[in-house]
């Protein structure tokens, strides 16, 4: 029975950390976090993300016991039929946010590249991923960064900021490496606010009406591209490593700017 139920969970799409967390809590009912800890033999800092992401999926609900502790248990498995419930409009989200992929599929010879690389094509999904993939950019460029699209959207999912700690660091990083920017952002009173220090911040903006990515946000280093699809229900992130593909999307972001656009 426990068997079938873990297999069930993971086409849900569970990890294997959150699987063990919530049959761990079907079995013992109620536990703190440090019973948790004791009991699944995972490390400390495992526990507490995974306790938030089975919050966050409606799997587990916690009381407070005192100033220090909180008490979890988990919920009905009908959070889970819920959630197949809205699978299909799930998959539809990621198809429609997919779409403009399709010129470059026959760069990809499916079929040998991905024995051969280490996922030319990734896609992560979560808040956390959204958050780590945005600060490891700064630190996959040479010389300069480029991004185009709606960082205020991205700011809003992220529960960020321009002057939030996360940014504050990502920009950090960015000065400390001698990265210079050039950004295509979409009109907006804190996109032109944060246009007036180009020069201090080593930053040159164009503010646009119409760019091919409007809502989400894309960010380009020189090994790869990030393409977050800003979806405060459905945080992801596409990850493309693949040459050719960061070609083409290198190449489409200098034909606008030499184009003028924005200019």
């Amino acid at each position: 029975m426990q068997q079938r139920l873990r297999d069930l969970l993971r086409r849900v799409g569970l990890r294997e950390e959150e699987i063990a967390l919530y049959v761990h809590l079907l079995r013992l009912k109620h536990a703190t976090a440090t019973q948790l800890i004791a009991a699944s033999g995972l490390n400390t800092m495992t526990v507490y993300r995974t306790i938030k992401r089975l919050r966050d999926r409606g799997l587990l609900q916690a009381q407070s016991i005192n100033n220090k502790q909180s008490l979890f248990a988990p919920l009905p498995l009908s959070a889970i039929i819920q959630k197949l419930g809205t699978e299909q409009m799930v998959l539809r989200k990621l198809q429609l946010a997919l779409k403009d992929l399709d010129p470059l599929l026959p760069y990809l010879d499916v079929a040998q590249q991905l024995e051969e690389e280490a996922q030319p094509i990734e896609l992560r999904e979560g808040l956390d991923a959204f958050r780590e993939e945005y600060m490891k950019l700064p630190d996959l460029c040479t010389d300069e960064y480029l991004c185009m699209g709606s960082m205020q959207n991205y700011w809003k999912v992220a529960a960020m900021s321009d002057e939030s700690p996360e940014e504050l660091a990502f920009r950090h990083k960015r000065y400390g490496h001698g990265i210079s920017c050039r950004v295509f952002n979409t009109h907006s009173v804190e996109s032109e606010s944060f246009a007036k220090r180009d020069s201090k911040e080593m930053r040159t903006t164009r503010l646009v009406d119409v760019i091919p990515i409007r809502n989400d946000y894309v960010g380009y280093t020189a090994t790869q591209i990030a393409h977050f699809i800003c979806d405060e229900a459905h945080p992801r992130v596409i990850v493309i490593r693949h040459p050719e593909l960061c070609t083409l999307y290198r190449q489409q972001f200098n034909d606008l700017w030499r184009s003028g656009v924005g200019a």
